[in-house]
């Protein structure tokens, strides 16, 4: 199946309603830069725990305080239903497979936490409604 780009207003909506996330990104002020290589690339700015925006232009001149990115080959195997071997999050992508986590270290790992809950709720999003349709006989 052929990686689609995400859909921005349903990763705000998740993002917005997931006690979990909302748990683990409670104190968090920073500024995401989100690459799926040359597919899709989007900033997520969450001030104080909250998604303040979601900017779907993203640029070389836009600053951030965590990168998460790979190429649409890694971004597939991340984000699918059931991810191969050290896919289940970005991490372990990042040790085993060139994935890229950069930025301000000591907010990524204070956050991880959150950022792990991201990777979940990625694949969630990912994977709505992108099952073909049965049809009753």
């Amino acid at each position: 199946m052929a990686l689609l780009p995400l859909d921005l207003d349903t990763v705000e909506d998740t993002l917005r309603r997931d006690p979990e996330f909302l748990l683990h990104s409670r104190y968090l002020s920073a500024t995401l830069r989100v690459v799926i290589g040359e597919l899709q690339s989007f900033r997520l700015v969450i001030q104080a725990g909250r998604i303040s925006e979601i900017d779907p232009v993203v640029t070389p001149f836009d600053s951030y305080d965590i990168q998460l990115a790979g190429t649409e080959a890694q971004w597939q195997s991340l984000l699918t239903a059931t991810p191969p071997p050290f896919y289940q999050d970005f991490y372990p992508a990042m040790v085993h497979h060139g994935f890229r986590i950069e930025g301000d270290m000591e907010t990524i790992f204070a956050y991880y936490p959150a950022l792990r809950r991201l990777a979940e709720l990625f694949r969630e999003v990912a994977n709505t409604n992108t099952a073909p349709a049965t049809v009753a006989l």
